[in-house]
C-alpha cells in the first residue's frame, strides 16, 4: 500500500465509522436509496467522455468489489484483491456503464435488505484493504459515501 492511500484510508476511516453509527441494514439501505436517486439524474445526463467513463466504471467497480467483500459475511471465502477486477472492460460505452451503475446499486440494496432479513451480524468486520477492518455496516456506509464524495467527477 503506497504512503497515499495509508493517509486516505487514516482520513476516511473516522468518516465512514461514524456515518454507520447508530445505523441498522434497513436506514442504509435507505440512504443508498437516496444517494442512487440523487446520483441517477447526473450519472444518466453525463456526456459521454473519457472522464465520464472512467468515473462511472470506477464507481461501479468500487461497489461491485464492495459486494464481493460484503458477502464474506454470507459465509463466502474472503479474496484480497483491487477493485479493478470488478470494473467493466475499458472500453465499455457510456450507456453500459450507466445501466450498471444502476443495476449494482440495486443489487447492494438487495444485500442490505438480505442482511436484515438473514441476521447477519452487523458488527461482523471485513477488512478493507485501505481502511482496514471494517464492519459490514461501515462497508455499506462506505460505498454510499464513496460515491457521494466523488459525484462531481460526473460532468453533464
Amino acid at each position: 500500500m503506497s504512503w497515499l492511500q495509508k493517509a486516505i484510508g487514516a482520513l476516511l476511516r473516522p468518516r465512514v465509522i461514524g456515518k454507520a453509527r447508530g445505523t441498522n441494514f434497513d436506514e442504509l439501505a435507505q440512504r443508498l436509496g437516496a444517494s442512487r436517486d440523487e446520483l441517477l439524474p447526473r450519472i444518466m445526463a453525463a456526456k459521454d467522455t473519457p472522464g465520464n467513463r472512467e468515473a462511472l466504471n470506477h464507481f461501479v467497480g468500487i461497489e461491485r468489489w464492495s459486494q464481493s467483500r460484503l458477502r464474506v459475511a454470507q459465509g463466502e471465502p474472503f479474496e484480497l484483491d483491487s477493485y479493478r477486477g470488478y470494473r467493466l472492460p475499458d472500453d465499455a460505452a457510456l450507456v453500459e456503464l450507466q445501466e450498471a451503475f444502476a443495476a449494482t446499486r440495486e443489487a447492494t440494496i438487495a444485500l442490505a435488505r438480505d442482511f436484515a432479513a438473514t441476521g447477519v451480524d452487523p458488527q461482523t468486520k471485513i477488512k478493507h484493504n485501505d481502511l482496514g477492518d471494517l464492519s459490514v455496516l461501515e462497508w455499506f456506509a462506505y460505498v454510499d459515501d464513496h460515491h457521494l464524495r466523488e459525484r462531481l467527477r460526473i460532468r453533464t
